[in-house]
């Protein structure tokens, strides 16, 4: 009996995720109602707050979700790249930064997910901000390989490039870059001066 409960809210919840990912997709973040997707997800708020306490929980994790998607597809994308460690770098951090710039509500979320200690948002983020780190650091040290990035700690080269990914994501959203040519740009620059 309780696997078919157990069933029955996985599939609530799938249903309720698969509603919001349209809605989310279709509009902003502020323009989708709590009350809209459990209509789309044909359940009812108290349902929707019972399996993710409120609208931002449920964008958090659809976000967490599509960025990981988005941070697995560059490392399997890396298996088979015969592009320089930099050009990897570089083409990675923009891939991302779309992701950003196509949802700048989760940008927000994205940092005040960093401060969260606990609970399975704060594991979901720290599982996705650990795979971007190896994904930069796994390009730093083909960098310094094929001497298209200077010799230092890679790790920390890879700290550095997320710092930098999350001030070139908040200065697009802030309007200091009007285009993502200039975002890319200034990014490679950026970069330039580290790496």
């Amino acid at each position: 009996m309780l696997q078919g409960k157990q069933k029955r809210a996985q599939e609530t919840r799938q249903r309720i995720l698969v509603a919001a990912t349209d809605l989310f997709n279709q509009g902003n973040f502020n323009a989708v109602s709590t009350e809209s997707i459990a209509e789309q997800a044909n359940v009812s708020k108290g349902t929707l707050f019972a399996h993710f306490g409120d609208k931002l929980g449920l964008f958090a994790e659809i976000g967490l979700k599509e960025l990981k998607i988005c941070v697995d597809a560059l490392h399997e994308e890396a298996e088979t790249s015969t592009a320089s460690g930099r050009e990897q770098l570089n083409h990675s951090l923009m891939m991302i930064l779309q992701y950003f710039e196509k949802q700048p509500e989760f940008l927000r979320i994205f940092i005040d997910v960093a401060g969260w200690e606990k609970g399975s948002r704060a594991e979901n983020f720290l599982d996705v901000a650990g795979s971007i780190d190896k994904l930069f650091q796994r390009f730093i040290e083909k960098g310094q390989q094929d001497k298209s990035i200077r010799t230092m700690d890679p790790k920390l080269g890879a700290v550095s490039v997320r710092a930098f990914m999350i001030h070139a994501a908040i200065s697009r959203v802030c309007g200091e870059y009007p285009t993502t040519e200039e975002q890319h740009t200034e990014v490679g620059n950026l970069l330039s001066l580290v790496l």
